[in-house]
């Protein structure tokens, strides 16, 4: 079954996870990805701010909050940094007032002075998108980190269509590049499982998680070499001016791993 679909921020969909079980003296093992997507658009959008906060280890959002509100970030509330959380992870797929608005349940109006104190403080989010589209309306595709190519066909068309194109042509390169290294670590740590012949099998990707069943004894051994090989192997091929990292979760079904 497609194991993307089951929401993870319902009860059924924690349940449902509950039913995926580790054999015995086995664990499930969930290494996921920690915003990679922001810590994307931070890189090829050259966003200072958000690039010394992933550095320092901060709360993108809660930053983000105290950038849009003009507040001290000590003084964030849960309402702001759940508004700015929805603005940073709209920004990265085109989001429009309209969307926005029904996702914080606010005027149009409101959601379209969201957007524009965020592209105030991150002028140069609002610069890569702009060059973005000029490029993929010019070259009919655009292209992510590591030169993979994501066509655009329908760019330059009028209407709901084009804004559709539009959307996706802002989000490819991002999300395209998250699926990149999620791939080359893929690979890296199948080398890895088999060169050092861990008790382990690489069971499932969903979106920027990889889920893995490992002899219970094996545990630390796994974790360090994913760890290891999920937060680097993109060095490889290109500088990268944010630190990946990775969340690891572990238990005896799907439901305690996430």
């Amino acid at each position: 079954p497609n194991l993307q679909n089951i929401p993870i921020k319902t009860d059924d969909g924690r349940d449902i996870r509950k039913a995926f079980m580790a054999k015995r003296d086995h664990l499930l093992i969930s290494a996921d990805y920690n915003q990679i997507e922001m810590r994307i658009l931070a890189d090829l959008a050259d966003v200072k701010e958000l690039k010394k906060a992933f550095k320092n280890n901060e709360d993108i959002h809660s930053l983000t909050a105290s950038q849009i509100f003009n507040v001290d970030i000590k003084n964030v509330n849960n309402d702001q940094r759940r508004k700015a959380k929805a603005i940073n992870f709209g920004i990265i797929y085109g989001i429009s007032p309209f969307g926005l608005a029904k996702q914080l349940n606010c005027s149009r109006q409101n959601a379209k002075d969201f957007i524009d104190a965020y592209f105030l403080q991150f002028p140069g989010i609002k610069e890569y998108m702009d060059i973005t589209v000029s490029g993929a309306k010019s070259d009919g595709f655009v292209s992510t980190m590591f030169g993979r190519k994501v066509h655009t066909p329908e760019i330059n068309a009028k209407g709901p269509t084009g804004g559709f194109a539009w959307r996706a042509a802002i989000n490819a390169p991002i999300q395209g590049s998250a699926a990149d290294i999620i791939k080359l670590a893929m690979i890296e740590i199948h080398k890895e499982i088999k060169l050092k012949n861990i008790e382990a099998e690489m069971l499932l990707q969903v979106h920027d998680e990889l889920i893995f069943e490992v002899e219970s004894k094996k545990y630390d051994n796994l974790v360090s070499n994913v760890k290891t090989i999920m937060e680097s192997v993109h060095l490889k091929y290109k500088d990268f001016s944010v630190p990946l990292t990775v969340d690891f979760g572990a238990g005896d079904h799907w439901g305690q791993a996430h």
